[in-house]
């Protein structure tokens, strides 16, 4: 795909040319960093009008890289509100705008491998380039504090991202930006095989064990929350980034030591931390804490949790630790228990007296939980998975500026300040946050109301969520097809183009699912939930072919170049109540899609979907993107 430079990208080029150098990074050497090829071929196809992983990538990169800063190299605004003046605005934040800034640099290319996008490239050369800039002399990452006006240092508040008493003049270390930048360091390793990456990437390991406190085979990172008088409790924060970065890291360079830290990080999370009960319970944050933490609530966050059970993950599927990998699994259990599991509703917050949103965050985590633990062998949670992507995932996604302007057209100005403060903008918000995730969901509503959201103004967006839920996109995607020693199966039925063979789904039109081989494999296609297996019927090139069933797999058996797998099966509406919050709703569902919710959202309503009940597939011109690499991640 040709990238589209238009008016505003110009002037953003221009912008940062004329202020580059304001900001005072430890390293001011700016340095020389080619971006990965993105080669692949694209090619012209009529495919069913349903859920594609591709679209959602597609305008993930505009959402990943709209929402920035030309005037800051391209740092991002963490926050955005649809509620504000008459007008969407978004803003700085620190220190989650640098953290931030690691997550989407580690998404970018990951979408990109979906979708083929390559917009505003300027962008992503010059995050790789402030990354590089950010890593200080011991191998860690120190965010700048001069050039950023917004950035006001008080080590109390932000003890728990960063570690403030080592961080005296221009600049302070933080553990959670270095353990995101280890991972956006691998990936562009494996994507360029340029070994500045590999280099900077064993620079940042050497960096995490002279700061980690080891205690045998145990270590921890003394990043404390000094926001709680009388507690010396490690961040979490700073322990799931890092873990899972050394974790892809080690993978990927082959580097044992790395493992072996990773390795003890998570014995002290899982043995000494007391941060989850015996039964994968979620405790508080810092129990005894006399008024309200860090996160701005008493209670429980959930994403706190389940991004550390992630990192977790990853690390014993990668050592073979399977006390990590059932640590995970105990964990997520729990998970499932809190939040309702038939959409995706998952708190941010447990153990409070109020209704609390739907942050995305939780369910980007649970579904890659879901994803990485079938994968695993742990459980069987594709339909889980299923589920969730088809309905609040793809829901929390804009895709809409008329209607979130529409939305802050009709809001009192009440709701923000008469006027916009520093650092703040209000320039094209909505059309540059497309494709980015919503914080503050609602099961009915995109944007649910004038939420108040940790004692300041949203209704939007806080971006942790759109960097989570962009990494759980090729989460989803990257598996949803798997190869391995001439046998294909196909884990979820959704559309999907690879090497292999093309997943076409008519689901949830009507319950059929097409697969045209492109390579000589053995075929498997995992039937959903509701269908029985003696309900499948399988044709290849419109012959009848008999099915074997492994578990829920169809097993359609050996197939060639050319062929035309269909697997049909029948597909029906069902009824059902949901609590979500301490609300009920009626939710209509087609296989695992919902296609109507009541009562209905009133700002920007979820599942208007009318049109999959007419039981006639609805087909779409599009250009399927098939990447010549695809990285595990």
């Amino acid at each position: 795909m040709s990238q589209a430079v238009d008016t505003r990208q110009a002037g953003l080029l221009k912008a940062k040319e004329s202020l580059m150098g304001t900001i005072k990074y430890i390293n001011s050497t700016k340095p020389q960093v080619e971006l990965p090829a993105y080669r692949g071929q694209a090619h012209e196809v009529m495919v069913p009008d349903t859920l594609d992983l591709q679209d959602m990538a597609g305008i993930g990169v505009n959402g990943l890289t709209g929402p920035t800063d030309p005037e800051a190299d391209y740092e991002i605004y963490w926050r955005a509100a649809f509620n504000a003046n008459q007008k969407p605005v978004m803003w700085h934040s620190d220190p989650a705008d640098m953290t931030i800034l690691a997550k989407f640099a580690e998404s970018l290319p990951l979408l990109r491998l979906i979708s083929g996008n390559d917009q505003d490239q300027h962008v992503e050369q010059r995050w790789l380039e402030v990354l590089r800039q950010m890593q200080g002399p011991n191998g860690l990452l120190y965010a700048p504090k001069t050039g950023r006006p917004w950035c006001v240092w008080d080590s109390k508040k932000y003890a728990p991202w960063c570690n403030g008493e080592d961080s005296p003049g221009d600049h302070y270390v933080c553990p959670f930006l270095s353990g995101r930048a280890l991972g956006v360091m691998t990936l562009y390793y494996l994507l360029t095989e340029d070994p500045q990456w590999k280099n900077a990437g064993r620079k940042l390991v050497d960096g995490f064990d002279n700061l980690a406190v080891v205690d045998g085979k145990k270590a921890h990172l003394p990043v404390t929350d000094a926001s709680n008088p009388g507690t010396d409790r490690p961040s979490a924060l700073s322990h799931k980034s890092c873990i899972q970065g050394l974790a892809n890291y080690a993978r990927s360079a082959n580097d044992e030591s790395a493992l072996e830290l990773a390795g003890k990080l998570a014995r002290w999370v899982m043995e000494d931390f007391n941060y989850y009960g015996p039964e994968g319970q979620f405790l508080e944050e810092y129990p005894g804490a006399s008024h309200v933490h860090f996160y701005g609530r008493s209670g429980v966050h959930f994403h706190g949790h389940t991004g550390l059970l992630v990192g977790l993950l990853d690390y014993g599927t990668i050592s073979g630790d399977q006390d990590a990998i059932d640590f995970a699994h105990r964990g997520f259990g729990y998970g499932m228990r809190q939040g309702e599991t038939r959409l995706g509703c998952f708190p941010e917050w447990l153990d409070v007296a109020f209704a609390t949103a739907l942050e995305m965050c939780e369910l980007a985590d649970m579904i890659a939980l879901a994803v990485k633990l079938s994968l695993s062998g742990a459980g069987d949670y594709w339909d889980m998975a299923d589920r969730w992507v088809r309905n609040i995932f793809v829901e929390g996604q804009l895709k809409r500026a008329d209607r979130v302007n529409w939305l802050s057209e009709r809001m009192p100005a009440t709701e923000f300040p008469a006027e916009i403060p520093p650092h703040h903008t209000t320039d094209r918000v909505a059309e540059r946050n497309i494709g980015a995730f919503v914080s503050t969901l609602g099961v009915n509503d995109q944007l649910p109301g004038g939420t108040i959201y940790m004692g300041s103004y949203l209704n939007g967006i806080a971006h942790c969520c759109t960097a989570n839920a962009t990494r759980t996109i090729y989460y989803v995607w990257e598996n949803m097809v798997t190869h391995e020693a001439g046998k294909l199966r196909v884990n979820l039925c959704l559309n999907r183009g690879s090497r292999w063979a093309d997943v076409n789904s008519h689901i949830p039109y009507t319950g059929q699912v097409d697969v045209k081989v492109k390579e000589p494999v053995e075929l498997s296609v995992r039937i959903p939930e509701w269908v029985q297996p003696k309900e499948t019927k399988c044709t290849v090139n419109s012959a009848d072919r008999n099915l074997k069933f492994d578990g829920r797999y169809a097993v359609v058996g050996k197939v060639v170049p050319g062929d035309l797998v269909s697997l049909i099966f029948p597909i029906t509406e069902s009824c059902e109540r949901i609590n979500v919050e301490k609300r009920s709703y009626r939710v209509l569902l087609k296989g695992n899609t919902c296609v109507d919710i009541d009562p209905p959202g009133v700002n920007v309503p979820l599942f208007q979907r009318d049109h999959y009940r007419e039981n006639e597939t609805r087909w779409r011109h599009r250009t399927r993107f098939i990447a010549e690499q695809q990285v595990a991640w």
